[in-house]
């Protein structure tokens, strides 16, 4: 029966109503009973990774009803009472087991509240999803730092992170979002207040304005790709207002044109990174994503290569077409910038 609902509610998503859409493919990944591996037949779940490699597809344009209703029937009933999820394993031919704490608290509740609200339909979060929903909030705001105005990692680790709190933000504008197309124009102008005074506390806590550069922690740390340069990539996805230049397609090519060899060429860091091409094509830099797209496609599968990757792969894919994707100068092109 809650399969049955699921499916209804989630194919109501005016997001994803269009027949033409082309779909998220999560085959390998999402196992029969909707579990979502972190890699491909794997037997580990990550959450977090599930989620967002999700709402990426969604955002992307690409259909997710059909694993989305699969993975919110999967998780919903492994919330634990305190709103939180952690990580599950299994051996072969065994049921799964909670075998690790989730990495980070504050980002998987806001993606998981994101998911249940932007697949919500619109007459509001479904009677199934309310509890959880309640119990996801009340934890995540918990976290909040109120002298700070940011967020924590966990109730255990204070450390407030640079690109887990832009995910809050995004899902918090996501929400408000959502809270207007289900005609709550109070609750949604209150969340909406909530993720401007994020944004003031992120500014205010991590950006350096000497350096024209986000600090990825409040902890100091040695710099390297990940995560200090990879953290510049985060308020490009979520759309984070700035005074200054930041979000232009200058800033963008300032960091590709620094950073492409070490992002593409994997000298400093061995992930593919597919969220820095989605950055590349929010910023029309379609020959930055097919260069991504060519050099990470004999990466697919492998140890570097998770579900996330998975997503950014498809969605780059399902936007460019066959002439670029096949197109040999495209990597001299971005490699070659000044």
């Amino acid at each position: 029966m809650r399969g049955t609902i699921l499916l209804l509610l989630v194919t109501s998503l005016a997001l994803c109503s269009s027949t033409t859409a082309r779909e998220f493919n999560p085959n390998g990944y999402q196992l029969p009973d909707g579990a979502i591996s972190l890699h491909h037949h794997g037997d580990y779940i990550e959450p977090y990774f599930a989620t967002k490699a999700l709402l990426l597809a969604q955002e992307a344009g690409l259909d997710v009803r059909q694993p989305v209703r699969q993975w919110i029937e999967w998780l919903l009933p492994r919330q634990d009472k305190h709103g939180g999820f952690g990580r599950y394993c299994r051996k072969p031919g065994s049921d799964w087991k909670l075998c690790a704490a989730a990495d980070a608290d504050d980002s998987m509740l806001s993606l998981w509240l994101q998911l249940l609200y932007t697949n919500a339909p619109d007459s509001g979060i479904p009677a199934d999803w309310q509890q959880s929903v309640r119990k996801a909030r009340e934890s995540l705001d918990r976290l909040r730092n109120s002298r700070l105005g940011v967020y924590h990692i966990s109730g255990s680790n204070h450390v407030a992170l640079f690109m887990d709190n832009i995910e809050v933000y995004s899902a918090l504008m996501a929400i408000a979002r959502a809270q207007q197309r289900f005609g709550n124009a109070a609750d949604a102008d209150k969340t909406h207040a909530e993720a401007e005074k994020l944004n003031l506390s992120i500014k205010r806590v991590f950006w350096n304005k000497h350096a024209e550069w986000f600090r990825p922690s409040i902890q100091k740390s040695r710099s390297a790709f990940y995560p200090d340069v990879v953290a510049q990539v985060y308020p490009w996805l979520a759309d984070l207002p700035m005074e200054s230049d930041v979000q232009s397609r200058e800033a963008w090519d300032r960091w590709r044109n620094r950073y492409a060899s070490e992002w593409l060429d994997k000298k400093v860091d061995p992930h593919p990174w597919g969220l820095v091409a989605m950055a590349a094509l929010k910023f029309h830099d379609d020959a930055s994503a097919a260069c991504w797209l060519s050099r990470s496609e004999p990466l697919r599968y492998s140890t570097n290569w998770n579900v996330l990757e998975e997503s950014a792969f498809q969605a780059v894919q399902a936007h460019l077409q066959e002439a670029e994707k096949s197109n040999p100068s495209a990597c001299s092109e971005v490699t070659s910038a000044p």
